[in-house]
């Protein structure tokens, strides 16, 4: 008796297609999109330019050679991985399709996970400083001192630089691109408010 009636009510009810959200909204997100694209291709050459500028400096930090490329190539393997991580939401901004509403909350869930990314990309780079600070200051001699604060030199540098690295990548996500996914989020909520009402 009540199979008889689900498939009543399966039949009464009409299946909608998605909504399809109009040309002018859609040039409306392209343009944050397009500032978004703007600027990860220029942290890509500021990434690029980085790596080529901190090729020659790591004999500054240590003379040892199996330690300046072993340190050099763990940062070249995370800023490569987070890079080719990136150049796919790079690559599918460029032709996003955002003719329907389904279509554009992808979106917006690849652009929150692609903020989450970033984070742990600072996150990962913590280490790498801090090697390289540690270096450093093994080059000065700064460990051999026999005053009671420089036992506790290496926990306030690891606070300071993480603190540090970790405070300017959220105002770098920020400035760059938050603003610009909130407008995206935004236009996102209006939409999803306008189908509601209907």
């Amino acid at each position: 008796m009540e199979l008889d009636q689900l498939k009543n009510i399966w039949e009464k009810e009409e299946v909608t297609e998605t909504p399809i959200i109009s040309t002018e909204k859609q040039k409306e997100i392209h343009l944050p999109l397009e500032k978004i694209r703007k600027n990860m291709l220029m942290e890509f050459w500021m990434n690029l330019i980085s790596m080529l500028i901190l090729l020659p400096l790591m004999s500054v930090f240590t003379e040892n050679q199996y330690i300046r490329w072993t340190l050099y190539f763990i940062f070249l393997f995370i800023v490569g991985y987070y890079t080719f991580k990136f150049n796919k939401l790079y690559q599918k901004l460029s032709i996003p399709q955002l003719d329907t509403y389904h279509s554009l909350m992808e979106l917006k869930y690849d652009l929150k996970l692609n903020v989450e990314l970033y984070k742990s990309y600072y996150v990962a780079s913590v280490p790498f400083f801090m090697g390289i600070f540690f270096l450093l200051l093994e080059k000065r001699n700064f460990f051999t001192d026999e005053n009671l604060i420089m036992h506790y030199a290496p926990f306030i540098l690891f606070f300071s630089t993480t603190a540090l690295i970790l405070g300017i990548g959220s105002w770098w996500s920020e400035n760059y691109y938050g603003k610009y996914i909130k407008q995206i989020n935004k236009m996102v909520s209006d939409l999803n408010q306008n189908l509601v009402d209907l």
